[in-house]
């Protein structure tokens, strides 16, 4: 066997794929019909006569960096039998270093892929951890004197830079069961024609497992596509459902068509969508429910001079008086919007008390001294987090009975950070190990009137971030991580379902978080100094403040 150590032969793309180097970018011909002759991308080249079976399998290769036309170019190296078989979407690699090429006897070769990260062919985005690697198995056939590639796996692998390019991140959107808001998914998919057409497939196929304890889709199970296609005149999105979409009641039709508007709306191409059940079309209103979750929109400081905002004039729904201030030390606060109330950490437990008039007439809500985390979620329930490994998760409505949230998952860990997501279904929870500390993210499962009941098993995000200290939501989709490693501290922005984003922070960060309408960065020192991300750099606010919140 004749062993090839190949240079990385996607990103050799000299020969085998034109690159553009000026003019707007533009993914592939059948984005949007376009006149422009100025308009690229990225264009791979077919084989050429007397192509040996590695430069076949370099340019087979290549090729997947134009997925038009179904991956076109690409198929041309695949023989007559196999082009209409192969399933390019079934499986994405993002390589991380170089392959290894074997070519073997009997027209057969092996191609070793290092890679950092996988999408199915739902678009789920998977990163994967260093040192994994795959190997793909090839077969060549002379055809009319020339090699062509007669099987090879469902696979497309693409460097980072051209995946980046090349595909793009789309959210679909599903609803959590109290049917109060869409909760986005991030999935993964080229910009094409047919990219409405996968959305909207991914979409019937429902929210991934994680997921489905707390989410729901108003489609009813078992709707399909009547023909597999989306389609856009004049920028109406055309969706064409099966009859199994018929039993889905008045009220859920407004939110069904809710989601595919929210969904297929982040085309470019897409501004209004047309519902049709088997051919006949549905006239279904717009909900008048904002459904959508904004991020929270006002930073609260707790500062030598009491509670401020920050950034706002924010200030209608809180006005300590002496009394709470003379509650020192305070280590952590939370606000309600909806029933004006303040809740606070203190040596004796969780104390809460009126925002409007703090202090004047004070609770005792959780006795518990060393609480870690504590906040108000959408529904207006106030969480509380223990440091203690074990410790119980307590979750406690304005005016009526506490309980506790089961996590059997968590029973061994011991809890350094939590957060909640803007519309309330999912937590990221931040848990310290001998080894690293892990930010697990997790959905919420509710019981009918909206109280949560249990924190379904986690999936692991920012494994990269062996050091992360804290953990909150900045939009729907992306949780920011603070990660302080030997004398480095960077803030981790985490999309759940996708890439990273890592920006260096302030050395000795305890806590960051981010507000609306722009979802500014902010962290917190150790030594109480306030700080806030513009541009590229952190400048410093305040340097008196105890604690920060963000209110919804």
């Amino acid at each position: 066997m004749r062993r090839l150590a190949t240079a990385i032969i996607i990103f050799s793309l000299t020969g085998c794929a034109s690159l553009p180097m000026s003019g707007p970018v533009r993914i592939g011909p059948d984005l949007t019909p376009s006149t422009d002759v100025e308009s690229f991308y990225y264009s791979p080249s077919g084989p050429v006569d007397g192509a040996s079976r590695s430069e076949i399998l370099s340019g087979f290769l290549a090729a997947g960096t134009g997925p038009q036309n179904d991956y076109a170019v690409a198929r041309e190296f695949l023989s007559e039998s196999f082009r209409s078989i192969w399933n390019p979407s079934l499986e994405v690699l993002v390589q991380r270093s170089t392959q290894e090429l074997v070519l073997g006897p009997e027209d057969k070769a092996q191609l070793t892929v290092d890679y950092s990260a996988r999408v199915d062919a739902d678009g789920k985005y998977e990163a994967q951890p260093q040192g994994t690697s795959k190997t793909l198995e090839f077969s060549f056939v002379r055809e009319d004197g020339q090699w062509r590639i007669a099987s090879a796996p469902d696979v497309t692998v693409l460097i980072r830079p051209v995946f980046e390019v090349v595909f793009r991140d789309y959210s679909v959107y599903f609803v959590d069961r109290q049917k109060r808001y869409l909760v986005p998914e991030l999935r993964w998919f080229p910009t094409t024609a047919a990219t409405g057409t996968k959305l909207v497939n991914a979409l019937l196929r429902g929210p991934s497992s994680w997921l489905r304890p707390a989410l729901i889709s108003a489609i009813p199970t078992g709707t399909r596509l009547s023909i597999d296609a989306v389609t856009v005149e004049s920028g109406n999105a055309l969706v064409d459902l099966t009859a199994r979409a018929l039993v889905a009641t008045r009220a859920d039709r407004t939110l069904l068509k809710a989601q595919l508007d929210a969904t297929l709306s982040q085309l470019p191409n897409v501004d209004r969508v047309s519902i049709s059940i088997e051919r006949s079309r549905q006239e279904i209103p717009d909900s008048t429910a904002q459904f959508r979750a904004s991020p929270a929109n006002s930073l609260i400081v707790l500062g030598g001079s009491g509670l401020e905002s920050i950034g706002t004039s924010d200030t209608a729904f809180f006005n300590p008086s002496s009394e709470f201030l003379d509650l020192n030390p305070v280590s952590l606060i939370a606000l309600s919007r909806q029933s004006r109330s303040l809740a606070a950490a203190t040596p004796a437990g969780v104390i809460r008390t009126s925002s409007v008039d703090a202090g004047a007439a004070v609770e005792l809500v959780d006795s518990r001294s060393g609480i870690v985390a504590m906040e108000y979620d959408r529904q207006d329930y106030l969480w509380s987090l223990g440091r203690a490994r074990g410790s119980d998760i307590l979750v406690t409505l304005a005016n009526g009975p506490q309980v506790r949230v089961s996590a059997p998952w968590l029973q061994a860990e011991a809890v350094r950070g939590f957060s909640i997501s803007p519309e309330g279904s999912r937590v990221v929870i931040l848990v310290t190990g001998q080894a690293r500390n892990r930010v697990l993210v997790s959905a919420v499962v509710r019981n009918q009137s909206g109280a949560p009941v249990e924190l379904s098993p986690p999936i692991e995000i920012a494994t990269e971030a062996t050091g992360a200290t804290g953990v909150s939501w900045v939009d729907p989709t992306t949780v920011a991580v603070i990660n302080a490693t030997g004398d480095f501290t960077n803030a981790h922005l985490v999309s759940i379902g996708g890439a990273t984003r890592i920006i260096s922070a302030v050395p000795d960060a305890i806590a960051i978080a981010a507000s609306a309408p722009s979802s500014l960065l902010y962290l917190l020192s150790a030594s109480g100094e306030l700080f806030r991300f513009t541009g590229s750099t952190w400048s410093l606010l305040r340097d008196d403040v105890v604690t920060m919140v963000v209110v919804n």
